[in-house]
């Protein structure tokens, strides 16, 4: 939280990357694993959770990566 902007070796923000990408290919790889596991009426679950620290911010729409 309030590091200096950076991309990623992808091009991409890194906090972006770190807080959203990062969870959805983490959720991506264990999905398969995920519905093997499960059993009829015991399925097996991903719980994605977050602060309500949004709700404080803004966000510029006209400029979303801040530059």
């Amino acid at each position: 939280m309030f590091a200096p902007f950076k991309l990623t070796a992808d091009g991409f923000e890194s906090h972006f990357a770190t807080n959203y990408l990062g969870h959805f290919l983490l959720t991506h790889l264990l999905l398969p694993e995920l519905k093997a596991a499960g059993k009829e009426g015991k399925n097996a679950r991903i719980v994605n959770i977050s602060s309500c620290v949004n709700l404080i911010g803004r966000i510029n729409y006209n400029d979303i990566n801040g530059l």
